[in-house]
């Protein structure tokens, strides 16, 4: 029996709402998923709706992973993403009257260029939100992406490393202050709503 589900990696809610709610339905028909599982979905905070939402949390999912990566439209810029500030802000909304109680949202830090006092907005506007987790990923340039050939041109500059190291120590520091438990590298939670996906991979248990 399996006691985690998750849907992620990319984004699956390009996807119909119908496709997922069917890969749900599969997995438990084919793994005796428990009853209490959790059943996390990741997604683009452009790609979706209350009536999207509405129909995930009907279908069993009881975890969101939204890909916010930031709130400064500066940097929304920078990365290259589909949705704004403001469509991510909605899209917490629309993941709370959909009835998510579990809501985890993406942020990158370390970016080019990026200072302390941009990075310390971004989070604070992030902890606005209220959500039960946070994910918070320095920045890795991928060979071949758009950033990472403006930054081998010299178009901008290279992500500072001791910039980044000082926004994870800030972020260790602030996140306690708010209640935030430090479970994982990457990850704090509210108490009881640590990933349980990821503590799977953590505790080297058995996975599929």
């Amino acid at each position: 029996m399996l006691h985690t589900l998750y849907i992620g990696g990319g984004t699956p809610t390009v996807l119909a709402p119908s496709a997922l709610a069917g890969l749900i339905e599969a997995a438990s028909a084919a793994f005796a998923l428990a009853d209490d599982a959790e059943i996390t979905i990741e997604a683009n905070p452009g790609t979706v709706t209350l009536a999207s939402l509405r129909s995930l949390r009907a279908a069993g999912a009881n975890r969101l992973s939204l890909g916010v990566q930031s709130l400064d439209p500066a940097a929304l810029r920078l990365l290259g993403r589909i949705h704004s500030a403001g469509e991510a802000l909605q899209a917490v909304e629309l993941a709370r009257q959909a009835g998510f109680a579990n809501l985890n949202l993406d942020l990158i830090y370390g970016l080019p260029g990026q200072e302390m006092p941009q990075w310390q907005a971004d989070l604070e506007a992030a902890l606005a939100c209220a959500p039960e987790h946070l994910s918070l990923y320095a920045l890795t340039l991928e060979e071949g992406t758009p950033l990472q050939t403006r930054v081998s041109c010299r178009e901008v500059p290279a992500p500072d490393a001791d910039t980044a190291a000082n926004m994870y120590e800030w972020s260790q520091e602030r996140l306690a202050i708010a209640g935030y438990v430090h479970y994982e590298i990457s990850n704090w939670a509210r108490a009881g709503c640590e990933c349980q996906h990821n503590l799977t991979y953590w505790h080297n248990l058995p996975y599929a």
